[in-house]
């Protein structure tokens, strides 16, 4: 009888190793299965950047020195007036101009006049995000630029 002990009791530690190990592989496999193994990957160099952010930005977003720059092909810039015209940015995001010869750059609204004389390439528009940091500059010369090549004379007859 006492063999018949010994061989129960041993299966016994046997099941409880398993069961051990058992507990241990879901307890490491259910986070990775919940969670996924890394965070998105971000896009690359060549990729076309959108002014698309907000508050729930993916982490290579956020985590850029700079935010995306502004989508320069949804800014008019009126040559006649020296006139942007901005698009809405979501959440509490403003449009910010910084001018030749100027450190920092200063909050405008959607419609901003530019003064005479000013070099366009030196002019940069972008918006900022309190709390974050910026986003990357385009120049107005880049976004007249972007304006002249999608005109249409479709609306002219």
């Amino acid at each position: 009888m006492t063999a018949f002990k010994s061989l129960s009791s041993s299966n016994a530690i046997c099941r409880a190793a398993w069961g051990r190990r058992a507990r241990a592989f879901v307890l490491v496999s259910f986070p990775v299965a919940l969670f996924g193994c890394g965070s998105a990957t971000p896009p690359g160099a060549d990729a076309v950047q959108t002014s698309a952010s907000g508050p729930n930005d993916p982490a290579w977003v956020t985590n850029r020195p700079k935010l995306p720059p502004p989508d320069a092909d949804r800014i008019n810039y009126d040559e006649q007036t020296r006139t942007l015209t901005l698009y809405d940015l979501p959440g509490n995001d403003r449009w910010m101009v910084r001018m030749p010869g100027e450190m920092s750059g200063r909050a405008i609204t959607p419609q901003h006049r530019l003064p005479a004389d000013t070099e366009l390439s030196q002019v940069m528009v972008y918006y900022a995000r309190p709390g974050l940091k910026p986003s990357a500059p385009v120049s107005v010369k880049q976004i007249r630029d972007s304006g002249n090549a999608h005109s249409s004379l479709a609306g002219f007859r």
